[in-house]
């Protein structure tokens, strides 16, 4: 049955079968061709995937993302990330970074980063001289952040497919100093590429003129906080969270920046809802592939074959990061990760790795995968910004792929990268 299950997938996958119907038409193969089950099952894992009243904070998410691009956050995160860090060379590239950076703690998707970001700060860079495909690939690989730098939806989507024993909170709180550490390796290669190509820097804005850049981001800034110390304190959960983030942003929207209109709000909408539907599809159906991959004995056979490789947690880390590199080729990181937990959590959990640490690894893996061509989404929209091809924004990339590869292998080595700080937060 597993044959068919995950052969059919691929099958469909590589004829352009959009992911979804692949893994839905595949469990409808595989349980046609085991003949015992009924067919119903299909209809009810569907349901049963979906039926959760914590997935409420993946809608709640995108709509305060999206309340947060129109309401008029995204130029004041620019001005003070230019005022911070615009006097280096190459001070735009390195604004772009720093701006990637902050606005993760807003939206919570990588996708929802590159389109508010990228319009504004791709043809910047192109008018201050900067290859188009430097400046392209250089904001693609910063909006990988968005995944990783709280809140953000794979990590949720983690928490609730792993299930007890897995707090969201402490994966968001994990993914604070893993995202900080590819801010800073990629404004490393940025800065490195800009002193050997000469790029501009921008005017070195006095310390004085500081605190009014500042202040105008600060309602901006004072979202994320809200969320996280809201969570760790108690006072909300994580759903309840995203819709006090969906207020928040309202209340800034209209009445502080005063930028957000009535009219804004049914495309905001309309635009939520179509986000939340292609999720919450995808998942529904992964509902039925992840059981039947369980009763299949799949998993059981891949840990033990794992397992008889090596019993050392790292080298099992090191092992599934190959694999989820490779997927991530072929793979966008929702539905590769539905597919993959069921397989790999016992895995992992048969050798002690705390599944906060792998619950970051393997989102941070899979969201590199949104960089390397032929599905990497982050490519198409920042390449279309810079009005290139995606073969020139490949040639550039190199070295910032290297630097997130080099920031996974970091926390995948030193796990307290990710679990030192919801230590000190949550308490052992």
């Amino acid at each position: 049955m597993s044959t068919i299950l995950i052969g059919g997938f691929f099958l469909l996958v590589l004829i352009s079968v959009p992911i979804a119907f692949a893994m839905g038409l595949s469990v409808v193969a595989a349980i046609w061709w085991q003949g015992s089950l009924p067919m119903s099952l299909m209809a009810q894992r569907t349901l049963v995937g979906a039926d959760s009243y914590a997935l409420l904070a993946i809608p709640f998410f995108i709509l305060a993302g999206n309340l947060m691009n129109v309401g008029g956050i995204t130029h004041r995160i620019i001005d003070l990330a230019m005022a911070m860090v615009g006097r280096f060379r190459g001070g735009l590239a390195l604004t772009s970074v720093t701006a990637a950076m902050i606005f993760s703690g807003l939206s919570g998707s990588a996708a929802a980063d590159a389109s508010a970001l990228g319009k504004v700060l791709i043809p910047a860079m192109k008018r201050q001289g900067y290859s188009p495909g430097f400046a392209a690939a250089l904001m693609a690989s910063a909006c990988v952040n968005g995944p990783i730098i709280p809140p953000s939806i794979p990590l949720v989507i983690y928490g609730l497919s792993v299930g007890k024993g897995v707090s969201i909170i402490a994966l968001f709180i994990g993914g604070i100093i893993p995202g900080v550490l590819l801010g800073l390796a990629l404004m490393v290669a940025a800065y490195i590429l800009s002193v050997k190509r000469n790029y501009p820097t921008t005017r070195a804005v006095p310390l004085r003129e500081l605190p009014g850049l500042a202040v105008p981001a600060i309602p901006a800034l004072l979202m994320p906080v809200i969320i996280l110390f809201g969570v760790v304190g108690g006072v909300v959960t994580v759903t309840e969270s995203a819709t006090v983030a969906v207020m928040y942003a309202l209340l800034v929207g209209f009445f502080v920046y005063r930028q957000l209109k009535v009219s804004d709000l049914w495309p905001i909408l309309v635009q939520t809802a179509l986000d939340t539907a292609l999720v919450m599809f995808i998942i529904a159906l992964s509902s039925g592939f992840g059981w039947l991959l369980a009763v299949s004995g799949l998993t059981r056979q891949l840990a033990s074959a794992i397992a008889a490789v090596s019993s050392d947690p790292l080298t099992i880390l090191m092992l599934i990061n190959v694999l989820l590199l490779v997927i991530g080729i072929f793979m966008e990181p929702l539905p590769a990760m539905l597919i993959l937990i069921p397989v790999l959590v016992p895995v992992v959990s048969a050798v002690g790795i705390d599944l906060v640490h792998f619950g970051l690894v393997m989102v941070f893996n899979l969201c590199l995968g949104l960089l390397t061509p032929p599905v990497g989404i982050l490519l198409y929209i920042c390449a279309n910004f810079a009005g290139i091809k995606i073969e020139e924004e490949v040639k550039e990339l190199g070295p910032f792929f290297a630097a997130g590869v080099a920031v996974l292998l970091i926390i995948t080595a030193w796990p307290d990268t990710v679990l030192w700080l919801p230590r000190v937060l949550l308490g052992p």
